[in-house]
């Protein structure tokens, strides 16, 4: 069954909450870049002992676009996650696990490390932070971002058929199976009047990331993460060539690495039941008390 998709009334700007209902305790999940929760259905269905919410990013999918004097960066969604946290404990609905794949696992992190008491426990799918910068990378980096902005936004791509449009998605990632092109691009792509299909994306989200922090700081944001943390790695995805990403485990008090045999990066939309595995393994785990 689908989740019931609301509107949360945050301050600023409301977000799409994707709920599954069930008795069980509160899990919120946060997808990766251009993607949205409802990529986490199959996750849902694999964890029926669980209460599965996913949040769609501001920009993404069921969410509303931020205004033209708004932005996308890290901090605008490390910001409304602590708003959507916020409101979900003011409905009974603390969330037991937070958990992130990709850019969701960068936020999700950078809470942890940054104000450790709002997370109980920690699944990292695919990520373990953000590449990091040298300080001339950086005011490269800005360059770049600033002068994307004045050239303003480049609209997504549209298709002919639901299927163009996920044939595209495996060819952006070519481990993805047909089965998870169908899981990411069925529940979002919307049908434009003039008949052909979309994403539900903002073309203000693309464009390079205008600051990336040291590595000092992401080794820091490690150290100070008091959650237990799980983090999920694709054989074939983008952490295990993730040059950074040994030192970070280590500097993580309480994480222990999984790596899922055959898997890419979609971890989320392939291997479902590994997530839902694991989001029960992290029950067991004694949590952050605030």
């Amino acid at each position: 069954m689908p989740p019931t998709t609301r509107l949360l009334p945050l301050p600023g700007l409301p977000l799409a909450l994707h709920d599954h209902g069930g008795d069980g305790p509160p899990v919120l999940l946060l997808h990766g870049f251009l993607d949205t929760g409802r990529s986490f259905d199959a996750v849902a269905a694999a964890a029926p002992h669980l209460r599965v919410l996913a949040l769609d990013f501001r920009g993404h999918g069921a969410s509303p676009r931020a205004p033209l004097c708004a932005s996308y960066h890290q901090l605008d969604h490390l910001k409304d996650l602590i708003r959507t946290l916020d409101r979900l404990e003011e409905e009974g609905l603390a969330p037991e696990i937070l958990a992130g794949h990709s850019m969701g696992g960068i936020v999700a992190l950078l809470l942890a490390g940054c104000w450790p008491e709002r997370v109980r426990r920690l699944l990292l799918i695919e990520s373990l932070g953000a590449r990091p910068a040298t300080p001339s990378e950086q005011v490269g980096r800005l360059g770049r971002a600033l002068r994307a902005f004045a050239g303003g936004p480049v609209p997504f791509r549209s298709f002919a058929t639901p299927a163009a449009a996920a044939a595209r998605v495996r060819e952006n990632n070519p481990r993805l199976s047909a089965e998870g092109a169908r899981r990411f691009t069925e529940p979002i792509l919307r049908r434009r009047a003039d008949g052909r299909w979309e994403f539900p994306f903002d073309p203000r989200l693309r464009g390079p990331s205008p600051f990336r922090h040291s590595e000092e700081f992401w080794l820091e944001v490690c150290r100070r993460v008091t959650a237990p943390v799980e983090v999920l790695a694709g054989e074939h995805g983008l952490l295990p060539a993730f040059p950074a990403a040994a030192g970070r485990l280590a500097a993580l008090p309480r994480a222990r690495l999984r790596t899922v045999p055959g898997a890419g990066h979609a971890l989320h939309l392939d291997h479902p039941d590994e997530i839902a595995a694991a989001l029960g393994r992290l029950l067991t785990s004694p949590a952050t008390t605030a």
